[in-house]
C-alpha cells in the first residue's frame, strides 16, 4: 500500500460562507439508491477480476483481503449511509462523501493498470501484461466549518493473517483542504515504493480518457431521461468489466462464468451498442460449447442453450452481415439443430409429449428433479430450428432451407397439441403445469414465435402481470419458489416487457421500463432477483451483467426496434421525451439492415426528425411511430408516420420513486 498526502492552504473568506451552507444542503440530497445490500464495482475490461465494492463500502480484493476506509475523528468505518455515485454518471470512478461534524470526507476510487507495465495504453485494454492492476484511493479533506477542526482518516488492508493500517491526521482550518492518495495493487506486490510517485491527476485523467474513448466507437444514444441515459453507459461498462479474455461472464465475484443463457443477451448489447470487438470475441466461446453430440451447453443437462446459440449466431449475422462468418458456423448449427430432432423423436408417437424435448431439470422454472418437460426448451429449440432454417435460405441451400422449415411445422404442432391437453389458456412453465415462469414468457422475444395477438399470448401476457403469485409487484414479475419468498425478478419481466412492446403496448412499456430503473443502485447497477420486502438482491447479485444488458435491449428497442424487414422508430418511448424543447439523439447506430442516425427535435408544433436510414439492406418499410399531441413537422421521404394514443400518465424516474414509497408506507 502507498499513500501521499498535500494540503491545500487558501482559506475561504467570510464572503465565501454562504456557499458553505448552500454545499450542505446539496451534499445532503443523496440520490436514490434502492438496495439495502448496494454493491459497485471497478476494474479493467477483460481482466479476469475487478474490485467490487461492498454495502459498507469496503473495497474486496485478491486472495480474499479486503480494503476499510475509516474517517472522522473516531475513525467511523465507511458504511451503508454513504451512497456511491459513479463520475460524469456511468464512469467506473466511484464518487463518496461523508461527514464528521464540519468536515467533509470526498473519496475517488477507481482502477488502472500497473504503472510498471510496458504499454499503459493496451494494458488498458487488455491484461496482456499480467492480471493484476492498481487501485486509486484519493480521498480529498475539506473543513467547510468557522473553526479549526481535527480531521483522521485510515486505509486499512485487511488479510487472513493480519492486518496493516495506513492512518491520517491534521488540524485543517476553515476552508482549508487536505488530500491523500492510497495506492495499492489488487493482489500483493512485495515492493509497492515503485508506486510512490505516481500522479493520481494524471491516472485519473487516463482512466477517463480510456472509457471515453472506448464510448466514442459505439452507438451513441442520449435521450431526455438522464439516468435512462447514464444507465445505459454505465451497463457497457459494466459488461466490458466482467467480461475475462473476451468470455462473457454474468457478474464480478458471483456467477463468474460463461452461461450461453445469460450471454445470448449480452453479446446482443454488445452488437446493438455497437462493440464489435468484444462481440466477435465473444461469439468464439459459443462455438467452442459444442458437445460431440451436436447439442449447445454450458449448464449442465439444460436443453434451452441449444436453441439460445442458434438464435446467438443468427444474430450475430443479421447485424453484421457477414455472411462469410455464417457459412463458416452453418455445419455447426446443422448439427445442433440434427440434435433437437433427434431429441424430440425419443417419445412414442402415443405419449402426452410425443415431439417434444425430453424431460430435463430446469433452474429457472426452478424444476430440479429433472422429471418435467420444459416448454421453454421446446420454446428456444423452435426458435434455433427458424433461424437455421433461415441461415440456410440466405446462404441458398433451399432444399435444406425446406427440409428444416418443414421440420418447425411439425414442431409447432406438436407443441399445439401438447398445449391442449394442459386446459390452459396460457403457455405454463412445464407441459406438467409446475414451476414458475421463465423461458415460456420469451414467446416474442428475441424472435417470434407466434403472432403477437395469438390468444395464448395474450393470456400469458395477463397471466404473468395479474396472475401469477398475485401478479407484478412494483411492476415487476414474481419468481415463485421456496427458497425464494417474496423475491421478484427484473429481467424476467423484460421479456414480458419485450412481448408488449411488439404488441403495441407503449404506454405498457414505458411503465415497465421506469419500473425497471427504479430497482437500480445509483451506480446504475441491477440485481438478478429481489426481495422487495427488504430491498436486497439475493445472493449479493449485484451487479448482474444480464440484467444491466437487458435494460439496455429494452432502451434501445423502445428507440429502434426491427420486426422482420420493417424499422420501427420510436415504438414506446415516453410522451415527454418529445415535448417542446426536448431531444432524441442516436448516432452509429447497428441494426439488421445497417448503420443508422437520427435525431428527434421537439418543438412547440410538434416534432422535427432528422434521419440517416441504413442502407446496408435496406427495410421494406420504415416506420415512425409519435402520439396523436406530436406530429410530425417536416417531411421524411420513404418513412410512414403512424400515431398513437397520447399516453395518460407522465412515466419518468420520479413518478416510480414517489409512487414506490406510496407503496412502501401501505
Amino acid at each position: 500500500m502507498v499513500i501521499s498526502h498535500k494540503t491545500n492552504r487558501r482559506v475561504l473568506y467570510p464572503l465565501v460562507l454562504a456557499l458553505i451552507f448552500s454545499a450542505h444542503m446539496l451534499w445532503a440530497d443523496e440520490p436514490f439508491d434502492y438496495f439495502e445490500n448496494s454493491w459497485s464495482v471497478i476494474g479493467l475490461k477483460d481482466y479476469r477480476d475487478g474490485t467490487r465494492i461492498s454495502p459498507e463500502n469496503e473495497l474486496l480484493l485478491a486472495e480474499k483481503d479486503k480494503l476499510q476506509l475509516k474517517f472522522g475523528r473516531s475513525l467511523t468505518p465507511l458504511s451503508r449511509k454513504q451512497t456511491k455515485t459513479l463520475l460524469e454518471g456511468w464512469l467506473p470512478v466511484v464518487l463518496l462523501t461523508a461527514e464528521d461534524e464540519e468536515v467533509r470526507y470526498a473519496f475517488t476510487l477507481w482502477a488502472t493498470p500497473l504503472p510498471t507495465v510496458n504499454n499503459w495504453h493496451k494494458a488498458f485494454d487488455w491484461p496482456g501484461e499480467g492480471e493484476n492492476f492498481l487501485i486509486w484511493i484519493k480521498v480529498k479533506v475539506t473543513n467547510i466549518g468557522l473553526t479549526q477542526a481535527d480531521a483522521k482518516l485510515s486505509i486499512e488492508r485487511i488479510t487472513p493473517s493480519g492486518s496493516k493500517i495506513t492512518p491520517f491526521k491534521w488540524s485543517v482550518r476553515p476552508g482549508q483542504s487536505v488530500e491523500a492518495v492510497a495506492r495499492i495493487p489488487y493482489a500483493p506486490i512485495e515492493d509497492t515504493s515503485v508506486f510512490d510517485s505516481e500522479n493520481p491527476k494524471l491516472w485519473l485523467n487516463r482512466t477517463v480518457e480510456y472509457w471515453q474513448g472506448m464510448m466514442t466507437k459505439a452507438a451513441r444514444i442520449k435521450v431526455p431521461c438522464l439516468k435512462a441515459t447514464q444507465a445505459m453507459l454505465a451497463a457497457h461498462v459494466c459488461q466490458l468489466i466482467a467480461n475475462d479474455h473476451g468470455e462473457l461472464h454474468g457478474g464480478e465475484g458471483f456467477y463468474d462464468t460463461f452461461y450461453i443463457r445469460d450471454g445470448g443477451y449480452q453479446i446482443m448489447e454488445l452488437e446493438e451498442a455497437g462493440l464489435f470487438g468484444a462481440a466477435h470475441k465473444a461469439v468464439n466461446y459459443y462455438l467452442r460449447s459444442q458437445l460431440p453430440e451436436g447439442r449447445f451447453e454450458t449448464q449442465k443437462g439444460q436443453f434451452d442453450a441449444n436453441g439460445q446459440a442458434l438464435w446467438v449466431f443468427w444474430q450475430f449475422y443479421k447485424i453484421t452481415g457477414d455472411r462469410e462468418w455464417l457459412t463458416k458456423v452453418y455445419p455447426q448449427m446443422r448439427s445442433a439443430v440434427d440434435w433437437a430432432m433427434k431429441a424430440r423423436r425419443q417419445a412414442s408417437a402415443d405419449s402426452p409429449f410425443a415431439g417434444l424435448l425430453p424431460a430435463a431439470l430446469a433452474d429457472g422454472e426452478y424444476l430440479w428433479d429433472g422429471k418435467h418437460h420444459i416448454v421453454g426448451y421446446d420454446f428456444w429449440n423452435l426458435r434455433g430450428l427458424l433461424c437455421t432454417a433461415e441461415a440456410a435460405k440466405a446462404l441458398g441451400k433451399d432444399a435444406e432451407a425446406k427440409e428444416l422449415f418443414g421440420e418447425a411445422d411439425s414442431y409447432r404442432a406438436d407443441i399445439e397439441a401438447a398445449w391442449k391437453r394442459t386446459g390452459l389458456a396460457h403457455f405454463p412453465p412445464s407441459w406438467e403445469k409446475e414451476g414458475t415462469h421463465w423461458g415460456n414468457t420469451e414467446i416474442l422475444w428475441p424472435t417470434m414465435l407466434f403472432v403477437p395477438d395469438d390468444p395464448r399470448v395474450t393470456a400469458l401476457q395477463k397471466e404473468a402481470r395479474e396472475v401469477h403469485g398475485g401478479g407484478f409487484v412494483e411492476g415487476t414479475i414474481r419468481w415463485l419458489c421456496p427458497k425464494h419468498p417474496s423475491a421478484i425478478h427484473p429481467y424476467m419481466s423484460a421479456y414480458t416487457t419485450m412481448a408488449s412492446l411488439i404488441r403495441g403496448e407503449h404506454e405498457q412499456v414505458v411503465k415497465d421500463f421506469y419500473w425497471y430503473l427504479l430497482h437500480s443502485t445509483a451506480t446504475h447497477a441491477f440485481a438478478e432477483g429481489i426481495y422487495y420486502k427488504s430491498r436486497t438482491a439475493w445472493n449479493e447479485t449485484i451487479p448482474h451483467v444480464t440484467v444491466d444488458s437487458n435494460y439496455a435491449l429494452s432502451f434501445r428497442h423502445m428507440l429502434m426496434h426491427e420486426h422482420g424487414d420493417e424499422l420501427h422508430l420510436l415504438p414506446a418511448v415516453p410522451d415527454w421525451w418529445l415535448e417542446e424543447g426536448k431531444e432524441i439523439l442516436v448516432e452509429r447506430a447497428p441494426t439488421h439492415f445497417g448503420e443508422m442516425s437520427f435525431r428527434v427535435c421537439g418543438l412547440a408544433k410538434g416534432v422535427e426528425v432528422t434521419l440517416e436510414p441504413p442502407s446496408r439492406n435496406p427495410p421494406e418499410r420504415i416506420v415512425l411511430h409519435l402520439p396523436q399531441s406530436r406530429s410530425l413537422i417536416n417531411k421524411l421521404e420513404g418513412v410512414e408516420v403512424e400515431l398513437s394514443s397520447n399516453q395518460t400518465k407522465r412515466w419518468d424516474f420520479a413518478t416510480v420513486i414517489k409512487l414506490y414509497r406510496e407503496q412502501a408506507k401501505q
